[in-house]
């Protein structure tokens, strides 16, 4: 699976994952001022900002250690830039939705992270 692939099948997977857990889905791949929010979405009073992470087998270590604060100082400054008046009552915060999967996809945990950054 190439890595295009991967980052559409992690996506779908925290998309559902989400939904499950209550929020809206605003957009997906959210581009501003050439920073990528992976999922927008909405929960409660706040517009969460979501950088998914999806890591197959272990040779490429665990989804987690893929996100830096630098990355993360980027969504912010995306969803920051993003947000219109439509949403400004709303709090912003950025969410992980990380995924360690077999290399077959066999077997597979996602974690939700909330607040971090």
């Amino acid at each position: 699976m190439n890595t295009r692939r991967r980052g559409e099948l992690g996506e779908r997977i925290a998309e559902s994952f989400l939904l499950l857990k209550g929020f809206e889905i605003l957009r997906r791949n959210l581009v501003y001022a050439g920073r990528e929010i992976d999922i927008l979405a909405r929960t409660g009073s706040s517009l969460v900002a979501v950088e998914v992470k999806l890591r197959c087998g272990a040779p490429y270590g665990r989804a987690i250690e893929a996100v830096d604060r630098r990355k993360l100082a980027r969504i912010q400054e995306a969803l920051t830039g993003a947000m219109s008046r439509k949403h400004s009552s709303l709090s912003p915060r950025v969410d992980l939705v990380v995924i360690d999967a077999a290399r077959d996809l066999s077997e597979m945990v996602v974690r939700h992270i909330e607040s971090v950054y």
